[in-house]
């Protein structure tokens, strides 16, 4: 693990929390604005397998989050930022971890508050060609052969790490089927049968004294940040039950 560590790194979305009254989810005009369909590539077909799985999910499911040690791996489309600039997309493994934070001791209740249930995320990063290869390597097993790479570093790393309670951030539902995440990034999460699906981006706020109301504008179509699959169960060896084409 020492060795995966020095090739590999992660970097949290670092979503800090801010409450809201009003949860607005998103409409199905913003989600197909979010369709490239001329552009033929392994990035932009995922993109619209995503989307689709995301139109048609459901409410997250609490039983899936019956084990505190929920911690799962997808595949992520991220436009890294450099100086506030989005960079070109990448593709590269994305986890989604869950915790219950909320504490059962009264007396600790008392002097550091009750906690709560939290969500993190972590993706995995490169610095190296190396790096960038062995994250390629890894996606083309799940995009390509429909297969769970768990002999690969990348996958290994990704799978076992551990997040910080700090990073986890609280969810909420939305006015839909939605599950947000707020922060200084906007998170919306439905779940597709074996699949939980995650879209990020910077919605349009307008701030009152005591509401942050959410608006879904061609704003967030334009200035997504990351699209990500998760698997819940990978026990059987499979990725998305599809090859992809480019």
């Amino acid at each position: 693990m020492k060795y995966l560590i020095t090739i590999l790194c992660l970097v949290s979305t670092s979503l800090s929390i801010g409450q809201s009254k009003i949860k607005i989810d998103i409409d199905d005009k913003y989600l197909d604005k979010l369709y490239i369909e001329s552009d033929s590539t392994l990035a932009t077909e995922f993109q619209r397998y995503a989307i689709d799985l995301f139109k048609n999910g459901e409410k997250l499911k609490d039983s899936i989050f019956k084990e505190t040690k929920f911690h799962r791996v997808g595949v992520c489309l991220i436009y890294k930022m450099r100086d506030g600039v989005k960079q070109d997309l990448e593709i590269t493994l994305n986890t989604l971890s869950y915790k219950d934070l909320r504490t059962k001791d009264f007396h600790k209740s008392i002097y550091y508050g009750k906690g709560r249930e939290g969500f993190a995320n972590f993706y995995v990063d490169h610095e190296t060609d190396e790096q960038i290869t062995m994250i390629n390597e890894a996606v083309k097993s799940y995009l390509k052969l429909d297969s769970i790479p768990r002999a690969h570093p990348a996958y290994q790393f990704a799978r076992t790490y551990i997040n910080d309670d700090e990073y986890y951030e609280k969810f909420f539902e939305t006015d839909n089927v939605s599950t947000l995440v707020i922060g200084s990034t906007y998170a919306y999460l439905r779940q597709n049968g074996n699949y939980i699906v995650q879209i990020e981006g910077g919605p349009d706020k307008a701030l009152h004294d005591d509401t942050e109301e959410l608006f879904v504008t061609d704003y967030f179509v334009n200035d997504w940040y990351t699209i990500t699959v998760f698997i819940i169960d990978d026990s059987n060896n499979k990725a998305y039950n599809r090859t992809f084409k480019y």
